[in-house]
């Protein structure tokens, strides 16, 4: 596995790439914390709010077939709690869209509008990754004033998680290469726990090595691009579109749709 597989469209040139990494975090946040806090039961506004991720997209060349893969990959998690909301809350509800009428239960609805919150979100953080590379974005976030220990978590996390997962597929494949028959639940349980032992002991090991190689390369937890960051005018008018875009809609669509 390969840092490409999220953000392998970051190191493309466009109008969006070239803003600094400070003013897209900084106005997805503000995004989606504006998402979050429209209304339970009114589906429309979200749909309104899914412009400026696509425009985001469609600007930073971002084919639309991979940002809706990487939703797929993880929208399950957010599925289980939507297709709760029905089962405790059955009180009808009517909704028109425009000539056809929807009769159903306010708990259907907020399923819908957690979905579509979902999806509208998850639409703005792919479009900063995809269009911010990790460590122009790390940089930004420190500083922005990030404790700098999160920083680097998040550093080694990217950095890592690929070397750790390919071990995980190693084993699995030396697993399925020795394999020849069926052992039973509790010998494949056994099996799988010695497994991942070993994969634990040789993640501590590997930390220790990487802990002695960032050392000798003189590491002082600072995290460093080779970009410099400098809000340009071009940082400015896209902080002034997203502003009016996500007031305009909050105070004069809002109250026509909720």
């Amino acid at each position: 596995m390969h840092h490409a597989h999220i953000d392998k469209f970051a190191y493309q040139d466009s109008v969006i790439h070239r803003l600094d990494s400070r003013v897209k975090f900084i106005a997805v946040l503000i995004f989606t914390a504006v998402v979050i806090s429209l209304p339970r039961t009114s589906l429309s506004i979200p749909v309104c709010y899914a412009i400026g991720p696509f425009a985001i997209l469609v600007l930073g060349r971002v084919p639309l077939r991979f940002v809706f893969r990487k939703i797929l990959l993880v929208s399950p998690f957010v599925l289980v709690l939507a297709l709760s909301c029905p089962l405790y809350d059955r009180t009808p509800l009517t909704v028109a869209f425009g000539p056809f009428i929807w009769r159903g239960t306010v708990g259907w609805m907020r399923c819908f509008t957690i979905l579509g919150k979902f999806v509208v979100t998850m639409l703005a953080l792919i479009g900063l990754v995809s269009t911010t590379r990790f460590n122009d974005l790390l940089a930004g976030l420190q500083k922005l004033g990030v404790p700098k220990l999160l920083v680097i978590q998040l550093g080694f996390l990217y950095r890592y998680i690929f070397v750790l997962i390919d071990r995980a597929h190693h084993i699995l494949q030396a697993r399925a290469g020795r394999k020849l028959r069926s052992l039973g639940f509790k010998r494949e349980l056994r099996t799988a726990s010695a497994m991942v032992g070993s994969l634990f002991i040789r993640s501590i090991d590997t930390a220790e090595h990487i802990n002695i190689a960032m050392q000798g390369r003189g590491f002082d937890g600072r995290w460093r691009s080779i970009s410099k960051l400098r809000i340009r005018r071009a940082d400015l008018l896209f902080a002034l579109a997203a502003v009016f875009f996500i007031l305009g809609l909050y105070v004069f669509i809002r109250p026509v749709l909720q």
